[in-house]
């Protein structure tokens, strides 16, 4: 990866106030409020106007309400890429970024270095879209998560836009967490009884991970819900019985 260049583009935001304002840099596609007056004209008075604005915009709009500063970041990110028609191709460069961080530990170190001088990094954000030939719409997401200082929560921000883009399909993403590999037969059994934990009409994926510290059992996150059926969280509730006086 080559780091270098200079980027003219500023953009900044504080806080979900200035959500739109943000989603105009993503998305560079703002039209003019002298073309949205010329519309009006022709298609009726300015109140019309005005519903079918907001009606249109409502189409683009995340499917579902998701909270804090990562799913601000992806809903926006979601509103761009979606007013584009390119969720698919976004969502996947997204994710192609996230898993280059995690397996290149330069990368990784450039992307999250909190001392490193903000113009040096945007210089090599700039390079690095360029060379990874990535959409506009994700390459300038890239560059406004760099420039407010939030490389570090890169991750959070595209699970939360994975989430977004799984709703908008219809799909339930379901982390299950387990001391040991699970086999076909057990993982088709889990996904089984997932489907009574989401909506009728949902489609269940199912993400494993291993992590041999929970002993046994497993745990299970749908969404912001966390189910912990783990043989370790049944040690530790037995060990703060043991610990409390009688």
């Amino acid at each position: 990866v080559v780091y270098g260049s200079k980027r003219t583009t500023s953009i900044s935001f504080a806080d979900a106030r200035v959500h739109a304002h943000m989603l105009r840099k993503i998305a560079r596609s703002t039209v003019s409020k002298s073309a949205q007056m010329r519309a009006a004209v022709v298609y009726g008075s300015k109140r019309n106007f005005a519903a079918a604005s907001t009606a249109d915009e409502d189409k683009y709009q995340p499917p579902i309400k998701l909270f804090g500063t990562a799913a601000r970041y992806a809903s926006a990110l979601y509103t761009a890429s979606a007013k584009k028609s390119a969720l698919a191709a976004v969502e996947t460069e997204v994710k192609q970024i996230v898993a280059l961080a995690n397996s290149d530990k330069k990368f990784k170190e450039f992307m999250e270095d909190p001392t490193m001088a903000r113009k040096k990094k945007m210089a090599g954000l700039d390079e690095f879209c360029k060379g990874g030939k990535f959409s506009e719409t994700t390459s300038n997401f890239i560059k406004v998560v760099g420039e407010n200082g939030r490389l570090n929560e890169l991750e959070k921000i595209a699970e939360c836009f994975e989430e977004l883009c799984m709703a908008s399909r219809g799909e339930v993403k379901c982390v299950v967490t387990t001391a040991e590999p699970l086999d076909a037969a057990m993982l088709a059994d889990v996904t089984d009884a997932l489907k009574g934990h989401v909506p009728a009409n949902a489609k269940v994926v199912v993400s494993t991970k291993v992590d041999p510290r929970i002993v046994g059992g497993m745990t299970v996150g749908i969404g912001e819900k966390y189910l912990d059926l783990s043989l370790l969280s049944k040690i530790q509730k037995v060990e703060h019985l043991i610990g409390n006086p009688v």
